[in-house]
């Protein structure tokens, strides 16, 4: 295997409206949708499935995310490893929002963080993103959660591909199931982004991968998580 640089510096550290319904609707091949046979209005377990082939295989990835993400570092890094990535850099925090946190007060926001990722001269082959269940809740239409999507979306090279794994809060459900549809509508009108979903495996009670405060994942979930974006990618 070849020379691998991981980012880890957050593991050393202590510690839906009508019409964009018709519009999810409308996305057909432009791979973005929602299972066929959802009865509930919920992404399918997959998300949509996987990236486009590349031309050459991808071997660098870079990933901003929140607590779910940390908990997870480990073995996503070990299971991009034995895909065959190389240079990993995964910036993740706990309690981290999208757009709000200086770093000082609160954890620096995804945005500024992917900001110094990029400032930094990363260019990976595919960028991964978990980030919103923070900011459920704390919005109260569909613009405002598309506002911070589209923020984050546009920071990349469109050339590039984003995978964003959508999310899962049962004490703010209204906000999440709002969050997951406008992550699928924004995600749509960028191209070259897939969105994953987190929110039928973590609310599946079959699937018991939360812990007791039904939000993070516990052992099993992590590698849950870890095998949803890792499959997205390779």
């Amino acid at each position: 295997m070849g020379h691998v640089r991981i980012t880890r510096r957050t593991l050393l550290r202590a510690g839906a409206s009508t019409g964009l319904l018709a519009a999810l609707a409308a996305c057909g091949d432009s791979g973005v949708r929602t299972a066929a046979s959802n009865k509930t209005s919920r992404p399918s377990p997959t998300g949509v499935g996987v990236l486009p082939a590349a031309e050459q295989a991808r071997t660098k990835f870079a990933m901003v995310g929140d607590s779910i993400t940390k908990a997870s570092t480990k073995p996503l890094t070990d299971v991009l490893e034995q895909r065959g990535f190389i240079d990993i850099s995964i910036e993740a925090e706990v309690s981290r929002r999208i757009a709000v946190g200086d770093g000082k007060h609160e954890p620096l926001s995804g945005v500024k963080t992917m900001s110094n990722m990029l400032s930094q001269g990363l260019e990976p082959d595919v960028w991964a993103i978990a980030m919103g269940t923070n900011d459920v809740g704390k919005y109260d239409d569909a613009d405002a959660y598309g506002a911070l999507i589209d923020e984050m979306m546009s920071m990349p090279d469109s050339k590039v591909p984003i995978v964003w794994v959508d999310v899962y809060n049962p004490n703010q459900l209204p906000g999440t199931r709002m969050f997951n549809l406008v992550l699928r509508d924004r995600a749509a009108a960028r191209g070259n982004a897939t969105v994953l979903s987190w929110f039928d495996l973590a609310s599946d009670p079959k699937e018991k991968i939360l812990r007791t405060d039904h939000i993070h994942p516990n052992e099993k979930g992590t590698l849950v998580f870890a095998d949803l974006v890792s499959q997205a990618v390779a």
